[in-house]
């Protein structure tokens, strides 16, 4: 009799501990559930099983456009996931993917994966090929991925091109606006295409006075959606421009060569003329600060300086003669 009650005293007993670890292998909340399992070594080890509240949580994460970074912890997270049909035996646990996950994920492929462009093309496919593994249905032809990410990428850059030009005309219009101050003293040409024997090129304005010829190429650095905003322009050794915006720099490309080969244009199409010819770049941002560091061959003027630039030369072109300047000009024009 005391040997059954022993029996039975360890019995329970071992029942007891049993239920206490199981409890304690479970996370609060019940995401994760933990079992034991044999390695190859022999040797046992505790392996970490996701829930079905994990998948949900993933389903709203992976959005269209999502980071490559957050795809590749979804990748990881449905690998040791396996899927919510569990089934335990002798030989552990078994998991499968529900058919209901497995529409979700085909959705989450063709909506998110497809057409993201910040996910590497083999990444793509090779999620293809997994969901194909795990059963998922209809995906046994490979997207042509390399031709939907150029579209994309070009979509991206023409709507990029399109921003940028738009705020290039309203940097232009803003030094239009500013050019009619000039009054009748002055010729503004507005936008020329002028092609001098193989020579063509568009030039922003041309102001021609009796104090010169003016060659004016404008420059939107640092404005916001083609409004002035506060910003500086760095001009360092090398003819390196930087512009700093928002704590940000980037560099920009130098107008050097473009406001030069203006310059020279109209320089042989007026060398039978005796007169001063000043390449100017204006900066449509009137609340841009200047600091160049380096000596140009020509001015950079601010747009709200430009008319008081231009009206400190002295005069140096008689009336007839700037009559004849216009005239070879517009006979130049392609436009």
């Amino acid at each position: 009799m005391d040997k059954v009650i022993a029996i039975l005293g360890i019995v329970l007993f071992l029942f007891l501990l049993i239920n206490k670890i199981t409890k304690s292998g479970h996370r609060s909340g019940g995401t994760y559930n933990h079992y034991r399992s044999s390695n190859y070594a022999g040797q046992s080890n505790y392996q970490v099983i996701t829930t079905s509240d994990d998948f949900d949580y993933w389903k709203a994460r992976i959005k269209p456009n999502c980071s490559e970074m957050d795809f590749i912890s979804f990748r990881d997270f449905l690998s040791s996931y396996g899927g919510g049909y569990v089934k335990r035996s002798g030989d552990g646990i078994k998991r499968e993917f529900l058919g209901q996950e497995k529409g979700v994920l085909k959705g989450i492929f063709f909506n998110c994966i497809v057409p993201n462009p910040h996910i590497d093309v083999s990444r793509k496919e090779e999620f293809r090929q997994y969901l194909q593994k795990i059963g998922v249905d209809g995906l046994d032809d490979r997207p042509d991925y390399e031709v939907r990410d150029t579209k994309l990428k070009n979509n991206k850059k023409d709507s990029e091109e399109r921003k940028r030009k738009d705020v290039g005309n309203k940097g232009e219009q803003a030094v239009r606006d500013v050019l009619l101050e000039l009054g009748e003293d002055y010729d503004v040409i507005n936008g020329p295409v002028i092609k001098v024997i193989n020579n063509k090129k568009e030039f922003d304005h041309i102001v021609i006075g009796n104090n010169g010829v003016f060659v004016i190429e404008t420059k939107a650095f640092g404005m916001t959606d083609g409004k002035p905003c506060k910003s500086s322009l760095f001009i360092d050794e090398g003819d390196k421009w930087i512009v700093r915006k928002y704590k940000k720099n980037h560099e920009v490309t130098s107008p050097t060569s473009q406001i030069m080969e203006e310059y020279n244009l109209i320089n042989s199409l007026l060398s039978s003329y005796t007169t001063a010819i000043f390449p100017v770049v204006a900066l449509s941002n009137r609340d841009i600060f200047l600091k160049n560091n380096i000596k140009l061959p020509y001015e950079i003027i601010r747009v709200d300086e430009l008319v008081k630039y231009i009206k400190s030369k002295k005069e140096c072109i008689k009336v007839d003669t700037r009559q004849y300047i216009l005239a070879s000009i517009n006979n130049c024009r392609n436009n």
